[in-house]
């Protein structure tokens, strides 16, 4: 068996956050798995995704995803800011 995952949830009036260590790729996937899911089966989903560039600013991008295809999309560019991010 394999070692637990850490996972982090926040919680507060308007939002449930879950922390994920981005050197987790299957945990992540994971995650973009069961919101495919949720896509195909329930309802679209506005995603707002924020992550700090290497210059040190701020960036916030936001879309709606309403396929399951959109999402596999969304988690190669994900993928690829991990991969920036760890970089560094």
């Amino acid at each position: 068996m394999e070692e637990p995952r850490e996972v982090a949830v926040s919680l507060n009036d308007r939002s449930f956050t879950i922390d994920l260590p981005i050197e987790d790729e299957k945990l992540i996937a994971s995650v973009f798995l069961g919101l495919a899911r949720y896509v195909n089966t329930v309802s679209a989903i506005k995603v707002k995704q924020s992550y700090v560039t290497f210059s040190g600013t701020q960036e916030v991008s936001s879309k709606l995803i309403s396929k399951p295809q959109e999402i596999a999309e969304w988690g190669k560019e994900t993928k690829g800011l991990i991969s920036g991010l760890r970089k560094r």
